[in-house]
């Protein structure tokens, strides 16, 4: 079995790198955006109309991309000071119990 142990940092260093990659594809969303409005003038009748749809539709649904990047880059950090947290309240609750029986922390 793979070592599934957190290891603390980690989770803010991918929060990081998730959050550093927001700007590049938003730049890159808007990139295909203009790229696309300059071609639609090549598209006619119904096939205008379907290109035009099925793009609206898409970045209606690429919009929520970025804020979900966001919210998972905060969540990662978050897992990380909890994690924190929890090591430090089991370290203390170890050092109560050594110095209860007497033994070196």
């Amino acid at each position: 079995m793979s070592d599934t142990q957190l290891q603390i940092g980690a989770q803010t260093e991918a929060a990081r790198l998730v959050a550093a990659a927001i700007e590049p594809i938003q730049t890159t969303l808007q990139d295909l955006g203009s790229a696309l409005e300059q071609a639609a003038p090549g598209f006619r009748g119904a096939a205008a109309g379907g290109l035009v749809e099925a793009v609206q539709a898409w970045f209606t649904a690429a919009g929520d991309l970025l804020p979900t990047l966001g919210d998972y880059a905060a969540k990662l950090v978050q897992v990380d000071q909890a994690e924190a947290q929890t090591e430090s309240r089991q370290l203390e609750s170890c050092s109560r119990l050594a110095d209860r029986l007497g033994g070196a922390r």
